[in-house]
């Protein structure tokens, strides 16, 4: 396997059979000999299943590569999401197949995701997952999050949005 190191990225780890290896850099970031992995971001496990799932099968592209290309613009990407609740837009069969919204986290998630409450105008709470670091972003596109639907408003303050999606003016 070829070793890149690249300044800024993010460093992650995978374990397989055992025995722990590091990258850096977009080179083998997620592991593609095995379905099932687990790689180490933010000094985090983050279960990585059928990564190589065909999500766009015209185009060969993988589940594996989306893992791959959000992995990749990390780093850029992370500050517009940190602090915003996202509602997951899933796409379990891939960007043809039918999609679902799903704003609760779901129960069974790692401890370390974070959690924003938020009160629906029906008076029920919806715990939203929370995107910090790379960890989540990762669990969360695992989930089949081909698309990211973050809040314009920060956790801290839901009613008052900082964020356009047009831009600047």
């Amino acid at each position: 396997m070829k070793k890149t190191a690249a300044a800024g990225m993010h460093p992650f780890t995978y374990r397989q059979n055992g025995s722990t290896s590091t990258k850096r850099g977009k080179s083998h970031v997620i592991p593609r000999d095995k379905d099932d992995v687990v790689v180490e971001a933010d000094g985090r496990g983050v279960q990585l299943t059928n990564v190589n799932k065909l999500f766009w099968p015209e185009l060969g592209i993988t589940k594996g590569d989306l893992l791959q290309y959000y992995a990749d613009v990390s780093p850029v990407l992370l500050p517009h999401l940190v602090d915003r609740a996202m509602v997951m837009k899933r796409y379990p069969h891939g960007a043809a197949g039918k999609f679902f919204f799903m704003k609760h986290a779901p129960e069974h998630r790692p401890d370390w995701i974070n959690i924003c409450a938020i009160k629906h105008d029906s008076g029920n709470l919806v715990h939203f997952p929370v995107v910090q670091n790379l960890a989540t972003l990762l669990w969360i596109v695992n989930l089949g999050c081909i698309d990211l639907n973050p809040w314009y408003a920060r956790c801290d303050d839901v009613d008052r949005p900082d964020y356009s999606s047009r831009g600047q003016e």
